[in-house]
């Protein structure tokens, strides 16, 4: 066989395409990359808050922080402290006056989708500084955990109902 190998119209064609598609390809990787390159929050931002939970269950950093579903900041960090309780560092990336007595509450996006914080902002007068703690939060609510107690009611309840006697029942 000779060095020069002839390849057809059609396999230009399909290896140019191949070529052409594998730019577009690396292109999207790249500039996602860079997106969410800029979308974390900036060291400096101007609000920095913790809060403990429990369970944080499908929270990671990066993990959307909002205020009355907009998204306002991000989750920064996240550690364990002495009593074992999840401990996240919220960082906002918009200004936000946040009174003492907010709660976090952990939420789905819908019955299976991923995990937000939504902060709900309280009554009082006097605002969260930048290094304070939220007293007031509410664990992530966990499907699997739903389900098993509404199968274990339905057992109970199902336990609880006399069964009728042989004679009436139909055959």
């Amino acid at each position: 066989m000779g060095a020069g190998v002839s390849l057809s119209r059609t396999e230009k064609r399909e290896y140019l395409a191949g070529i052409a598609a594998a730019m577009v390809l690396a292109a999207i990787l790249v500039f996602t990359a860079l997106a969410n390159r800029g979308a974390q929050p900036a060291a400096d931002s101007a609000l920095v808050l913790t809060a403990a939970f429990q369970r944080a269950d499908g929270v990671h950093i990066g993990t959307p922080v909002r205020v009355a579903g907009i998204n306002i900041g991000t989750v920064s960090a996240a550690a364990l402290d002495d009593q074992r309780n999840a401990v996240l560092t919220f960082s906002f990336t918009q200004a936000a006056a946040l009174p003492t007595d907010t709660a976090a509450v952990i939420e789905t996006d819908g019955m299976f989708g991923s995990k937000y914080v939504e902060l709900r902002p309280g009554g009082e007068e006097e605002m969260l500084k930048s290094g304070d703690r939220i007293s007031y939060t509410q664990d992530a609510v966990i499907i699997e955990d739903l389900v098993a107690l509404i199968v274990q009611r339905a057992k109970d309840a199902r336990a609880a109902v006399p069964s009728a006697p042989s004679s009436e029942r139909m055959p």
